[in-house]
């Protein structure tokens, strides 16, 4: 059975009362994603805060997620003064997400990896989901 995933990470800034553009700026890098305060999701609720996005550059699909974190680390660690501005301001943090179809390839973050977030002072959430139950049902 081939399995099959979807994975990626990215960091995130949300809650800010400044504009976007400010946090690009304080960035020095575009973001791949905003959401701005009173924008009309696509369930469409009213969204009550802003959200400032950018994904680790490894295209997203079956890579193991700390490879996403690590690259994804790569830029954001050429930008630490700015990162520990923002999270004393706003709410900010990396979230991985694992999407996984037959099985679970698991997770394993070295402790060098870990030094490296925790070096920026960031949360990281891990959203992971297997599905093996709907290949048995096939």
């Amino acid at each position: 059975m081939k399995v099959r995933s979807d994975v990626y990470a990215y960091f995130w800034v949300q809650k800010y009362d400044c504009s976007s553009e400010e946090i690009s700026s304080m960035m020095q890098i575009s973001p791949t994603e905003v959401r701005e305060r009173g924008d009309v999701s696509q369930n469409g609720k009213v969204r009550n805060h802003s959200l400032w996005q950018l994904d680790s550059p490894l295209a997203r699909g079956d890579n193991f997620l700390q490879d996403y974190l690590s690259q994804l680390l790569d830029i954001l660690e050429t930008r630490e003064s700015a990162i520990k501005t923002l999270v004393q301001k706003y709410e900010a943090g990396i979230n991985c997400v694992g999407y996984y179809h037959g099985s679970n390839p698991g997770l394993h973050l070295s402790a060098e990896l870990i030094k490296r977030v925790a070096q920026l002072d960031l949360s990281v959430d891990f959203d992971l989901y297997n599905y093996a139950a709907d290949e048995d049902a096939e």
